[in-house]
């Protein structure tokens, strides 16, 4: 599935997206866990915002490998 990322933490990470592989029906939460274990936990901390498919989601949404999740900071710049 695709993942982007917006404003410090596109910085932070040196990456606008990435694909990450993960089961169909996972959780927002399981692919926070996958992606704080890879990048490391500080960038990932309770308040950072989920959008999948463009719609914000909590941590219990089901994900599918078609979706398009979007992280991003509480606070964003314009």
């Amino acid at each position: 599935m695709k993942i982007i990322y917006f404003a410090s933490l596109k910085e932070n990470l040196k990456t606008s997206s990435e694909d990450i592989e993960l089961t169909d029906g996972s959780t927002v939460k399981q692919l926070r866990e996958a992606l704080s274990n890879k990048h490391g936990s500080q960038h990932f901390p309770d308040n950072i915002l989920c959008a999948v498919n463009q719609e914000i989601a909590n941590d219990s949404v089901i994900i599918f490998k078609s979706d398009e999740i979007a992280f991003y900071p509480p606070v964003t710049g314009g």
